[in-house]
């Protein structure tokens, strides 16, 4: 087992750390095990393939990720007080086989890890014994498993506001799983196997896509099944106008219905309310360009190149 310094967590020196190892290759992250095992509520393994084929991007913490970080400290405090050891978060990372983990706690004993806490807030899960506790999470404990050889033991604060603590149950066939399908995903990325792509092409996303394979002047000739693909999107678009044009005018005519109300009813029932809220802040970019074009050129930032959808409706080459 290798030990890394730790960047600031969230930084992008911590997302390339999770990212790629020290010979540029593939490295997994706990929290990307679920994925790997098709696993997670929130990413499918295209999605990891794609996130580690690319490079890495912030992303915003949402609120549920807000108050876990909020509480994590107090937990860690709660599982060490419940085991009878001192847990603290360490300043390291540890990578082993293809993962590179980042740990919520580490009880130590003679300066080397010997339990690993692994803190969980949810609003989705009511957990009161090992029976309950979610398979994405089992799978991230089990990868944690694999790197640190320790037991690992989660502390979960869930949607009915118990605080429960279990010992995640040692799988050697979950490690042998995860070991050899990491090492199988990663080999694919490192390579750049296009007969793997092409096995991820049927659930990628257009944005996805349009990230991977960058456009080039070349023509591609539809089928007629291909086509109905076209008509489809140009469909779908038709029918968002005609919804926005029928929101309009059910908009307009409910404002003259309602003028200064603030509530709508219907045999006493509130079915609709148009109350006044806080106009949005907005920044005057034209004014301050013109009023500090240094400073607003210091902190432009040029995005991507993007890959726009087109329908050609005039019937002709373009």
């Amino acid at each position: 087992m290798q030990v890394i310094n730790k960047p600031k967590h969230g930084s992008m020196e911590w997302l390339q750390r999770r990212h790629r190892d020290d010979d540029g290759l593939v490295t997994f992250g706990a929290s990307d095990a679920p994925a790997l095992m098709n696993a997670s509520p929130f990413m499918s393994r295209v999605d990891l393939w794609h996130s580690k084929s690319s490079q890495p991007k912030f992303s915003e913490t949402s609120a549920a990720m807000h108050v876990g970080n909020i509480l994590e400290g107090a937990l860690v405090d709660e599982l060490g007080r419940r085991l009878g050891i001192n847990m603290t978060t360490p300043s390291t990372m540890f990578r082993e086989h293809r993962f590179t983990v980042t740990l919520d706690a580490v009880g130590y004993d003679n300066d080397q890890p010997a339990v690993i806490g692994e803190v969980k807030t949810t609003r989705r899960h009511r957990i009161n014994s090992v029976d309950d506790i979610p398979r994405d999470y089992l799978w991230q404990c089990w990868a944690q498993m694999l790197v640190m050889d320790r037991p690992v033991w989660l502390i979960v604060l869930d949607r009915d506001l118990n605080v429960n603590h279990f010992e995640i149950p040692r799988s050697q066939e979950a490690l042998d799983v995860l070991m050899n399908d990491a090492e199988l995903l990663g080999n694919a990325i490192d390579k750049q196997d296009e007969r793997f792509a092409e096995t991820m092409i049927d659930t990628m996303t257009a944005e996805q896509i349009a990230d991977m394979w960058k456009a080039t002047p070349t023509v591609r000739e539809l089928t007629i099944d291909e086509h109905s693909w076209v008509q489809d999107l140009a469909d779908a678009r038709d029918l968002k106008k005609q919804a926005e044009t029928i929101e309009k005018a059910a908009r307009d005519q409910l404002a003259r219905i309602m003028l200064d109300a603030e509530i709508a009813t219907l045999n006493g029932v509130t079915v609709l309310s148009w109350k006044e809220q806080a106009g949005r802040a907005t920044v005057d970019l034209a004014s301050l360009k013109q009023d500090h074009a240094d400073l607003v050129a210091t902190y432009t930032k040029q995005q991507q190149p993007i890959r726009v959808m087109r329908i050609n409706t005039k019937g002709n080459n373009q």
